[in-house]
Order: structure tokens, then sequence, then C-alpha cells
């Protein structure tokens, strides 16, 4: 991080900012509810405390990708994966309640057409300003077809359960979309959908919908081992009409976009394994240094010395990994965009009334605007560098989910019977390790993405 400092003091000042800032958040906000939310909500799924929702929500979290000018942090993806890891060293769950949200600016982003963006930004950040819940939902997963929307080779011999048709003016939808993140809390919702479900992969399109738009609801929300505090829901489509205008990519286009945020959120969950690895090893450190064995301290053991160091060394190594990731992704991904000096110029210059203003965003509607924008947008980031993203997106996931699993793991080993009381923190983060490894697709689909482009595509060894 030292040559980065050196050659860009401003950008990892942004991300020291960021990881100070979410420390505190950690430490005050979140870490005191862990244990308690971990209990309330095993015994009620739908529970949420709002009290720890405003907290978070008057540090902006839930507006740090939007530029500073319009009231946001004008974070990176530097800056959140350094706040992910303090944030979910504390607790992933509830790091996952309120910072999974961010799929709606991320997916807003991918578009980058400016009636989306502009609209966007402008009801999150109204929302924060009045202390208003707006939770966005990104369903993709259904009963008959999960992970395998992830692999191009399964994608197109799958059987989707959810059916679109055609209808005047836009499109009817019917069906079950199920394990969705806050998909019970969220009023915006992005549709992942093949229009032709005997050519899923050539006709995948990706619909907005709003939670009160008739035949919307939600079904069961689950209960589960670990993540308890995230909400995970049941979407029920009972002919549901979308119309052509919230249409965010048309048939053929939709697994462009899916391949294009799962390229970051994949990597994102790689962080949450680091932060879950990091939370795990933290407490075992703590236990250690007050509790004997056989009359010794166990710290003062050679044999979990070396254990504990062996855990250190490994964190280290991914952590480095997922650095270069977020400084990549922040050079050649969307964020390339939103940081040309041009675009932070007429941020900076225009009023935030007339960026915000019924005017503008009519005149962001232009199909042609809109068309020249997203022309740009994606003549920056093109297909091959989405596809290299995703691939090591995918192994920074994996790398960094089994590290969780293994690693949460091995404390307990060390720890013993009394170190795995609820109290003590390390059984909660085993057991929300667990379900990390099946977000964005399971770790054995992400891996078969790696072969498929690292290996059978013949990338490996080219950097």
């Amino acid at each position: 991080m030292s040559c980065l400092k050196k050659a860009c003091p401003g950008y990892v000042a942004r991300a020291e900012e960021a990881r100070a800032l979410a420390r505190r958040i950690a430490c005050d906000i979140i870490a005191p509810k862990s244990l308690e939310l971990d209990i309330a909500c095993q015994k009620d799924p739908r529970y949420v405390d709002w009290d720890l929702w405003r907290a978070l929500n008057r540090e902006k979290i839930s507006v740090c990708m939007i530029p500073k000018p319009l009231g946001g942090l004008g974070w990176g993806f530097l800056d959140i994966f350094c706040a992910m890891e303090e944030f979910v060293a504390a607790d992933v769950s509830i790091t996952a309640f309120f910072m999974f949200n961010l799929f709606g600016p991320v997916c807003a982003f991918v578009e980058f057409t400016p009636e989306i963006c502009l609209s966007l930004i402008r009801d999150l950040v109204m929302a924060q300003r009045e202390e208003r819940p707006l939770f966005f939902a990104w369903a993709l997963t259904e009963p008959s077809c999960g992970s395998d929307n992830l692999n191009e080779e399964a994608l197109a011999t799958q059987k989707p359960s959810v059916r679109v048709t055609r209808a005047p003016g836009g499109y009817r939808v019917s069906g079950v979309k199920h394990f969705i993140s806050n998909g019970s809390l969220a009023e915006r919702i992005l549709l992942i959908l093949p229009v032709d479900p005997e050519h899923p992969k050539e006709t995948f399109s990706c619909f907005f919908v709003r939670s009160d738009t008739p035949g919307f609801s939600v079904g069961r929300v689950e209960h589960k081992m670990g993540h308890r505090a995230k909400q995970t829901a049941e979407l029920v489509l009972d002919n549901v009409f979308i119309p052509d205008s919230d249409v965010w990519e048309r048939p053929g286009r939709g697994w462009r976009h899916t391949m294009e945020v799962l390229a970051v959120s994949t990597a994102a969950v790689g962080m949450l394994g680091l932060g879950l690895a990091r939370g795990a090893l933290e407490r075992c450190i703590a236990f250690c240094r007050e509790n004997r064995a056989g009359g010794r301290l166990l710290i003062e053991e050679n044999w979990v010395q070396i254990a504990i160091a062996d855990m250190h060394r490994r964190i280290t190594v991914l952590r480095s990994r997922l650095y270069d990731f977020a400084v990549a992704a922040d050079t050649f991904l969307v964020t390339r965009v939103l940081n040309k000096p041009l675009v932070k110029a007429a941020l900076a210059l225009a009023p935030e009334r007339a960026v915000f203003s019924d005017a503008l965003l009519a005149l962001a509607g232009n199909p042609s605007l809109s068309k020249a924008v997203s022309g740009l947008k994606h003549r920056e980031v093109p297909d091959e560098i989405v596809a290299w993203f995703k691939s090591q997106g995918a192994c920074a996931k994996v790398s960094g989910t089994d590290l969780a699993m293994d690693i949460s793991s091995r404390v307990l080993d060390i720890v013993g019977l009394s170190g795995a009381a609820h109290g003590r923190g390390m059984e909660k983060i085993f057991r929300d390790s667990k379900p990390s490894q099946i977000y964005e697709g399971t770790n054995q689909v992400n891996l078969l993405s790696i072969f498929q482009h690292e290996i059978l595509a013949g990338t490996h060894g080219r950097g």
C-alpha cells in the first residue's frame, strides 16, 4: 500500500478514512448488538432492530457509493472493502443487513443510463436524510435454478420456473424467487429472468419492479443457521406487469448485466470471508490471553502460538489479494467512469437542487442521451474486462469463504467447549461462515467458472 500511497495519496487517504470510520461504527454500533440480535432473529426471522438501522443510516453507509457533491460519501471499491473488513469482524449478518443494499447503486451504475442513475441517487439521498428505510434486492435464485445461473454450461440446460410473457406495453411475470437477501424489506427489486425458458442465456433480461406492484408479495422468510440479522425471503410474482420502461436490460443483455454485478459482488463476499476469519481469530486470541490449560495461559503454549501465527499469515495474504482486486476494480470498472475529471468537475459545479430536479430527470430520460451515456460506459468497460473480473472475483470469493470456514473451525478446536459458548461469539462466526460459501453461487460453481476462464480458455499465467 505504501507504493500506492506515494502515487495516489488522496486515493489511499480516502480508504484510510473509510477504515477509521468503519472501525468506530463496528466498535460503537455493531459489536454491542451482535449476540443480542442473533438470539432475537432466531426467535423471529422478521425481526428488525430499527434503532440499529437509524444509527447506521446516520453514518451515511446507505449512500456511501454516491458522490460527495450529491450527498454521499464518494466511496470506491477500495473504500468499501476496507470498511467491510471492519464491519464483518464485528458481525457479518448486521453487515449484510445494510451493506447488501448496495446492490441498488451497483446495479444502476452497471446500467449507467442517466435516468436510472439520477433517479436512484435522488431517492437514496432523500431517504437517508429523512431517516426513511429504502431497501433494494437483486433477485436471481429460483426453486428450480440457483447456482447454475452463474455458469454458462449449466445455464444453457436449466429449466427456469418463473414465466415471462410479452404483453402490450411490457411483460407479465409469474413464479417464485427465493433465498433473496433483504427481499422481505425491499421496496425496489431487480428481477433477473429469461424471457424464453428454452433459451435462458440468450434471453436473460433485467426487470425493475416495486414491491407495491399488484401481484407482488413476500412469501416465507427463512429461519437460518447463520446470517440471521439479514432477512432472506421468498418473493411471489402473480401475473406482475412490468412496463417496457422498467426493463433495465432487454432480452439477451441480461447475462452481461449479471456477470458485471457478480464481477464485484463475488469478491465482496470474499471480503466477508476475510472479516469472518479475522473476527474469529481476534476472539480466539482474547480467549487465549485470559484462559489457562495445565496452569499456563493458552497464549503461552507454542502450539497455540504457531496456530495463531499461521492463521494470521493466511489472513494477511488474502487481504493483500482482495485490496489488489479493489484497486483494479476502481481502475477498470464503473468507478473508472465516475472518477473521470470531466464527470467529477460536472458534479462539483452543478448545484444539488439542479441534479435532483424533475427537469433534469426528464432530460435524462431522452433515449438518445441515454444510449450515448450507456454506450460510453460499455466502451470503457468492455465484455473481456468483465469476464476477467468475474473470474478473479470468483477466486477471491472461494478463497475468502473457505478461509472463514477453516479458521472458524480451527479456533473452536483451540478454545474447546468453554470457548464455544454463545457469549464468546466464536460459534456464531462458525455458523455464519458456512452460508457465506453459498452466496453468489456455491464455491463449487465458482470453481467451475475459474476453470472455464483461466484453464479451459487458456488465460492461466497471463496475469
